[in-house]
């Protein structure tokens, strides 16, 4: 399936043997897409300096790893999370020799040079969010183009002990725009994730069609399965629309948007507003207990923001508590609020969808926030 988006695993970074642990698990997600020695010798550096400073800053942390075919060069995804004191003068940090733990200060300096995409958000008592993609010279290796000027990041992760995640989530385009589905199968494990990439399936085939359609065929497919959770957006850029439709406890907050749409009105006819809106699911289960399919469809301006999420994460989350953190890319927007609002006891999955680095975002001031 071509837009399914992989898994990550996950390592606690709590001392040394830790660190070994997290760079082994990185050597074999880059041993199975072919990486050179050159190429797994650069990603097995940047998982050290990266957990390394983990510990030296915060003690303790997280590392997620997956493979990251994305871009035009298959590569391997780093994200290092910890919620230590934070860095209070990012740009300085990157300078090698500039350390606050007594060290030779190489860290930040030396991932930059190793990477072919890094992007750190910090701020001081909020802990410290990195993301590295080291992908393949062999293959051209460069940074991945946003699909239609569309920057689209997310984390999933399976439940502690599994092997693979229940939840699942994808990106398909057509030549009107982009459908993005987050699905968490009933319960964890491989018939969970079966259920979930069954519902990824039926986008695949018919990129392009009406969430609420997308969500009775998947109804149908998934009658041979456990069920799961779904939710369909749809982005209409030619009209500049956000067409939405959820089944299940899959949450779903669009900020800087207008008011829904009425039947037949333009988007043009709405004015912008200042605020977020919760995008309303329908109790059930796909594929055994779902009631018809209801679409909403809302005015997507360039600015708009939307981020998705599993049960696998609380709801309540308020991007207004990080200072900036809607400038930075939608992988650390995910990355933060899965590193602060995971439960831990489940699949955890969360989507974000914005414009592409350059387009302004108007709504500074704006608080942010869903809630339950």
């Amino acid at each position: 399936m071509s837009g399914l988006r992989s898994t990550h695993l996950s390592f606690e970074i709590a001392d040394a043997s830790s660190v070994a642990f997290a760079r082994r698990g990185a050597g074999e997600a880059a041993q199975s897409i072919g990486f050179s020695e050159t190429d797994a010798g650069r990603l097995a550096l940047v998982v050290t300096e990266a957990s390394t400073n983990i510990l030296k800053h915060a003690g303790h942390g997280e590392l997620l790893v997956r493979v990251d075919a994305d871009g035009p060069a298959s590569g391997v995804e780093i994200t290092a999370l910890d919620s230590g004191p934070g860095i209070e003068d990012l740009r300085r940090a990157f300078d090698d020799g500039s350390s606050t733990a007594g060290t030779a200060g190489t860290g930040l300096g030396a991932i930059k040079r190793l990477s072919d995409e890094l992007a750190v958000y910090s701020q001081p008592r909020l802990g410290t969010v990195l993301r590295a993609v080291v992908r393949s010279k062999g293959q051209g290796g460069s940074r991945a183009m946003p699909a239609y000027g569309m920057d689209i990041g997310g984390i999933c992760t399976p439940l502690r002990g599994e092997v693979v995640s229940g939840d699942a989530w994808s990106v398909e385009s057509d030549q009107d725009g982009l459908t993005i589905t987050v699905a968490d199968g009933l319960g964890h494990g491989p018939e969970a994730r079966e259920a979930a990439v069954a519902a990824l399936e039926v986008a695949y085939r018919r990129a392009g069609r009406a969430p609420a359609t997308l969500m009775e065929l998947a109804h149908g497919a998934l009658r041979s399965t456990r069920g799961a959770a779904v939710a369909i957006s749809r982005l209409d850029l030619v009209r500049s629309v956000l067409s939405f439709c959820g089944t299940g406890n899959i949450s779903a907050v669009a900020f800087g948007i207008g008011r829904p749409l009425m039947a037949g009105e333009r988007p043009a006819a709405v004015p912008e507003a200042r605020e977020s809106w919760q995008l309303s699911s329908r109790n059930g289960i796909v594929g055994h207990a779902m009631r018809d399919a209801q679409q909403f469809d809302v005015a997507w301006p360039r600015n708009a923001l939307l981020v998705l999420h599993s049960d696998g994460v609380a709801t309540r989350w308020s991007l207004s508590a990080y200072p900036g953190l809607y400038l930075q890319p939608a992988a650390l927007i995910a990355a933060v609020i899965y590193r602060d609002f995971s439960r831990r006891r489940d699949d955890a999955t969360v989507v974000v969808v914005k414009a592409a680095p350059g387009v302004e975002f108007a709504h500074e001031h704006t608080d942010i926030q869903a809630q339950t």
